[in-house]
């Protein structure tokens, strides 16, 4: 990822289609209080994107 906000876009548009894809994800109620985090080589903490702020 060239930077947080690239981060946060990448996560936003995964939680998205998780959310638009349910019968593969399974229902959004058993991961929606969850945070989708993206982190770099080293395991440092890119982006956070819970999973409840995506429409």
């Amino acid at each position: 990822m060239p930077d947080g906000a690239a981060a946060q876009a990448l996560a936003r548009e995964i939680v998205g289609e998780m959310r638009r894809l349910p019968h593969i994800y399974g229902a959004p109620r058993r991961w929606r209080a969850d945070t989708f985090v993206i982190t770099d080589e080293g395991g440092a903490v890119v982006a956070e994107v819970p999973y409840a702020s995506v429409p």
